[in-house]
């Protein structure tokens, strides 16, 4: 009877072993749904990002403040990811704090001291609101941009690689290189030579460095020296 008794009590703590293990597994697995469904994915199959409703996330948005591009907002996710300035190439790491009716974000080293209201305004489409600094930026998401490989050319890149361009093509170097940077990221680039004489025009897409000479369907394909890499 005592052996029974036994058995009885190895087979019922054998059980409740099995059923603990069983229960952490499926725990486990639905823990982890739930932490990633935190954030949403947003990716189609052909690698393309979609805007997926969430206030930001994962891609990498191109913001302007209406004149001028001012630079790209790369997410890694809804909330971390860094600042890249078109103008001078510079980046700073940001982290994002979602609030009911604000966002905060924390620049680099900074705690969450940036206040702003964001508006859904379309598909893709966001309007910062800076409180602090009374400033707004529109950003528009590039949906064929890998955050983790991004990379695009700043003004002073497009500046040395127009005048290096000009010169192979037509065998002298222009004196200097004015570069504007529209909000759509393309770059209107306008070459002249001594005494302030034009010498040529080229329209040109930041992120890749092709275009055409203005006004014409001649092509233009800038490139970064080979000094330079």
């Amino acid at each position: 009877m005592k052996k029974r008794k036994t058995i009885l009590m190895k087979l019922t703590a054998l059980a409740a072993l099995a059923a603990l293990l069983f229960c952490m597994a499926g725990c486990s697995g639905e823990n982890t749904e739930a932490t990633s469904s935190e954030i949403k994915p947003n990716k189609n199959a052909d690698g393309t990002y979609f805007d997926n409703g969430e206030t930001f996330c994962r891609g990498v948005w191109a913001a302007d403040d209406g004149e001028k591009r001012v630079g790209y907002y790369i997410f890694y996710d809804g909330e971390n990811g860094k600042f890249s300035d078109a103008q001078l190439g510079m980046e700073v790491p940001f982290k994002v704090r979602v609030n009911k009716e604000t966002v905060d974000f924390a620049l680099g080293a900074a705690d969450f001291t940036d206040p702003t209201t964001v508006e859904n305004v379309g598909e893709g489409k966001r309007t910062l609101t800076w409180t602090n600094e009374n400033r707004v930026e529109n950003l528009v998401l590039l949906t064929e941009q890998e955050p983790d490989s991004f990379s695009y050319f700043t003004r002073n890149d497009l500046s040395e690689m127009a005048l290096d361009y000009y010169e192979t093509q037509k065998g002298e170097r222009p004196v200097s290189a004015d570069v504007v940077v529209g909000a759509d990221g393309m770059a209107l680039i306008t070459l002249s030579g001594k005494n302030g004489r034009e010498l040529a025009v080229y329209e040109v897409d930041s992120l890749s460095g092709k275009g055409t000479v203005k006004g014409t369907d001649k092509e233009v394909q800038l490139e970064r020296s080979t000094e330079d890499d």
